[in-house]
């Protein structure tokens, strides 16, 4: 697996992950029109997530295979800028069955009743991996919004993400990955509070889609960094990342 493509798992995993710290009031924001000059980079400082310090969530998960209802998770999620985020998703009793990590360098998604984990340690491992400037952007307008299109540079400057967002708030509504230029998932956004989005439908081109639900998120309290502590390697099987790519194949 090429990093372009392990950057595109990690967002698309993290835009899926959203304790002991002091609660704060939930912030309600109510957004005025936008009607600024719209450039590439007024586009990128509108991308979901990128004007909070931290967000804190319980959310509601349901999965679908082919559009069928295929199982209902609940959990909690927590992220810090800059780069970290944990996703703890549970099964019946509370227990937990996955266990989503971003933190620096490293990713992890730990699967407790297997006892397995998945790994990645790299500086690529980035939260706002697509959105740095290794990586070339353009626009267009197109009528009723805005396209933000990420690219990889060189001579065939390969497409890799387009960013929607609508023309009244510049709202990013839906986000669309590709690889070698054939698309792979698509991300949309709604119930916004401000900015950010209270749900999101993630769906891959396997068939298999996800919906995201944060219950009364929490934004800019405080959170320790020891939240985000990596799992233990002990007696624990420990395989690389692109094996977890088996878990979103569709099923015969």
């Amino acid at each position: 697996m090429n990093s372009i493509t392990k950057k595109i798992i990690l967002i698309l995993l993290c835009l899926l992950i959203f304790s002991c710290v002091k609660r704060q009031a939930v912030r309600r924001t109510v957004l005025e029109p936008y009607t600024g000059p719209v450039t590439v980079e007024t586009l990128r400082k509108s991308i979901v997530f990128r004007n909070v310090r931290t967000i804190k969530s319980s959310v509601d998960v349901k999965i679908f295979r082919d559009m069928k209802p295929a199982g209902d998770l609940s959990g909690i999620f927590v992220y810090k800028s800059p780069g970290h985020m944990r996703l703890s998703l549970f099964g019946p009793f509370g227990v937990t069955v996955l266990d989503f990590l971003l933190s620096k360098d490293l990713f992890q998604t730990y699967i407790p009743p297997k006892n397995i984990i998945y790994e990645w340690s790299s500086s690529d491992a980035s939260f706002n991996a697509l959105l740095d400037d290794r990586f070339s952007y353009s626009m267009e307008d197109i009528g009723d919004g805005f396209v933000l299109y990420a690219y990889i540079p060189g001579n065939n400057s390969e497409l890799i993400a387009e960013y929607f967002f609508d023309n009244t708030y510049l709202l990013n509504r839906s986000i669309i990955f590709y690889r070698h230029g054939v698309e792979i998932a698509r991300l949309y956004f709604d119930d916004f509070n401000g900015r950010n989005p209270g749900h999101i439908k993630l769906s891959f081109i396997t068939g298999m889609s996800m919906e995201i639900s944060l219950n009364q998120p929490e934004f800019d309290s405080d959170v320790p960094n020891s939240y985000f502590r990596p799992v233990d390697h002990a007696n624990r099987t420990v395989l690389p990342l692109q094996d977890i790519l088996s878990r979103f194949e569709p099923h015969p």
